[in-house]
């Protein structure tokens, strides 16, 4: 008995001493924000191995912790880290080595890009661009794309430009001959190759047509991507982004993303949603969910495309378009969505779905309704992204089925100020409705879609869904202006509410004891600046487990 008193003894010992021994790290003398239920405020948190043990006053946290690091704050204010619920780390990577025309304004623009760009790059080789937005461009420029722009600036290079919602490619002849894409091609299933009214190829191509070129792009190595994937993990952390939901990934950059992170080389957490159709969701469906692999890797969503975007007429509505520039056509149908959410639940997996129109929304919950009603699972928190319009009747069913709405406040404002273009303008009172969806969901999140999107910036986004107006001019009537967003509920559709939509609320989205130290510190108090100014909040430093992965 005296042994087994003395082995305890013993033990208690060691284990205290290790403990002990673990080096915390303090950050004091901040305006930390928990974003807890009670909206708790306070100065400093100690961390030990990636978590906060303990949060309180300066005096009270560094007279305890007294051994470790010490970082001071400066006074600054501090949110948990933001949790960007669209974006792709991969294609992110990739476009490292591309152009951005997201700042284009008009095809003269573009032009003198590639022609810069051709004259330092060799003959045959590719030039490669991304983040081309039709909004930035006059009526008459819109009309005038044609391949043969290109074929003036870079004659003898392959090129092609991707537009800010990757589904829109802009080709040169060069290009177009080396695809064998001629007059004579047919349009892909859920495609179009444009042509003229002459039935000639004019150089865009739609939807799955885009598949065309980057299917035959050149290759990137894997020790190439694995080097671009490094620096770019470590880029966005700028914007203070600690997690993204990456739909881009496959078994490939799995494999690299968990030989970066046994390395400590992968700065951001991913957790991964796979694509309805590719080999990996099966492969997944087989081996189960990967959760937290080394506090920074999760696998355990799945996506499909319902609809596309309102400006390429490929958003489903329930009113007809004023003029049928091209055809419109749905990415998937009703059978394949609900086959395959039948298919991730029973695996435990989310299931995430791409409706932008009215009427893509309501089939979609229809679906979720009839599939939910059936198989009665615990816990989905189905994701409908987008969620651009929403009949009235259909709000209240976002919160009866646990559906997530993730929304793009960029997209939706560009909608607001062009849908007269498009559709009658009474479709407008249907978009956007941010705030009802709230209330009725309890929960709202958001994806920046970088790096197809002119905003990678949390900061940026929060700007919008608070001031409901373009960062760049301020304009006399926006429609639902009553459907902005508080300040906090913005920041929580970051944080929080992400949380919450990743199955995560219990170790991230809120600083509190015991969750993971992600965090970001911010210039400006976001809660006391005039809303007006959110845009010029800058971030001076990115934590993650506890790390700082990016100081300014």
């Amino acid at each position: 008995m005296r042994y087994i008193k003395s082995i305890l003894i013993l033990l208690t010992v060691v284990l205290f001493t290790s403990c002990s021994q673990s080096p915390t790290t303090v950050f004091y003398n901040g305006k930390i924000y928990s974003l807890d239920n009670n909206n708790s405020q306070f100065e400093a948190m100690a961390v030990r191995e990636g978590k906060i043990v303990e949060t309180g006053t300066n005096a009270d946290i560094k007279d305890k912790y007294k051994s470790g690091e010490s970082i001071d704050l400066g006074g600054k204010t501090v949110l948990p880290g933001f949790i960007d619920m669209e974006g792709s780390i991969v294609e992110f990577a990739k476009n490292l080595g591309f152009i951005n025309f997201s700042n284009a304004k008009s095809i003269a623009e573009v032009q003198k890009i590639v022609e810069e760009n051709a004259k330092i790059r060799n003959d045959g080789s590719w030039i490669v661009g991304y983040g081309l937005n039709e909004l930035n461009f006059s009526e008459e420029d819109l009309l005038s794309i044609d391949k043969s722009i290109l074929d003036k600036a870079a004659p003898n290079h392959h090129v092609y430009i991707v537009n800010i919602t990757g589904d829109m490619v802009w080709a040169n002849s060069k290009l177009l001959q080396f695809l064998q894409i001629t007059n004579l091609t047919p349009n892909p299933k859920d495609g179009e190759i444009e042509k003229n009214e002459k039935g000639e190829i004019t150089g865009l191509l739609f939807d799955s047509a885009v598949n065309i070129v980057k299917e035959k792009s050149p290759e990137i190595s894997k020790d190439d991507l694995s080097n671009l994937l490094q620096a770019a993990t470590k880029e966005v952390t700028k914007y203070g982004i600690t997690e993204i939901h990456d739909r881009t990934i496959n078994s490939g950059s799995i494999d690299i993303f968990r030989q970066l992170i046994d390395s400590n080389k992968f700065y951001v957490k991913i957790y991964g949603v796979l694509s309805v159709g590719d080999e990996t969701f099966e492969e997944y469906l087989k081996r189960g969910i990967l959760v937290d692999y080394k506090d920074m890797l999760t696998v355990r969503s799945v996506s499909i495309d319902y609809d596309g975007a309102l400006n390429l007429q490929a958003a489903s509505m329930k009113d007809s378009y004023k003029q049928e520039i091209r055809s419109t056509f749905q990415y998937a149908t009703d059978e394949e969505v609900e086959s395959n959410f039948r298919k991730a639940i029973e695996k435990e997996f989310q299931f995430c779905i791409k409706t932008v129109g009215d009427k893509a929304v309501h089939n979609n919950l229809n679906i979720i309704e009839k599939v939910l009603n059936e198989k009665k699972p615990k816990d989905t928190r189905t994701i409908l992204e987008y969620a651009e319009f929403i009949q009235p009747s259909d709000i209240s069913r976002f919160g009866t089925l646990d559906v997530i709405p993730s929304i793009r406040p960029e997209v939706t404002i560009d909608n607001l100020v062009t849908i007269g273009e498009y559709l009658p303008e009474s479709n407008a009172n249907n978009l956007g409705l941010w705030n009802s969806l709230l209330q009725n969901s309890k929960y709202i999140t958001v994806g920046t879609n970088f790096p197809y999107s002119a905003y990678i910036s949390p900061i940026a986004l929060i700007h919008l869904l608070v001031n409901r107006q373009p960062l760049d001019t301020t304009l006399s009537s926006i429609p639902n202006m009553n459907q902005k967003l508080s300040v906090l509920e913005a920041v929580k559709a970051f944080t929080v509410y992400a949380a919450y939509a990743g199955f995560e609320e219990k170790t991230k989205g809120t600083l509190q004891k015991e969750r993971y130290a992600d965090f970001v510190v911010l210039s400006e108090d976001i809660f006391s600046i005039d809303p007006k100014k959110i845009k010029d909040i800058q971030v001076l430093r990115t934590v993650i487990n506890g790390k700082t992965v990016f100081s300014k």
